[in-house]
């Protein structure tokens, strides 16, 4: 369901034509959800940082699904489709070998999601021009 970047609102890391289409045009209810997520997105990404620098496999898979009910509503499929990989892989963990000596190292698969999540966030603090 990928768009090219002339029909898209936003960047690489957003769909904000499709949030303001589901919003019927409203730019304030717009304005306000991207003001929740940047808000909320310090919070989540330290939460996947420390889930996963204690390999803690519950809290990883509570904050991943928080992450992609986030990322849900600005079409950040980057962070969504890393956030649903990472989830699936924690899940097998979980349900497989939770102690297994070849678990993965949460903290560097960790990284890009932040990062991802980070880039989503400075392109929506551009779309309230600056202003976030």
């Amino acid at each position: 369901m990928s768009e090219s970047g002339s029909n898209r609102k936003g960047g690489d890391f957003c769909n904000l034509e499709y949030l303001l289409v589901n919003l019927g045009r409203n730019r304030a209810a717009a304005e306000r959800l991207i003001h929740l997520f940047l808000e909320g997105a310090p919070a989540l990404c330290a939460r996947l940082e420390t889930a996963a620098a204690r390999g803690d496999l519950p809290a990883l898979k509570d904050v991943l699904h928080d992450i992609r009910s986030s990322c849900v509503l600005f079409s950040g499929y980057r962070c969504l489709d890393q956030a649903r990989e990472f989830e699936e892989l924690v899940r097998e963990q979980l349900h497989e070998a939770p102690n297994s000596k070849s678990a993965p190292n949460w903290p560097s698969m960790s990284a890009p999601l932040i990062l991802c999540i980070q880039c989503m966030a400075t392109e929506l603090t551009n779309f309230l021009g600056g202003k976030g």
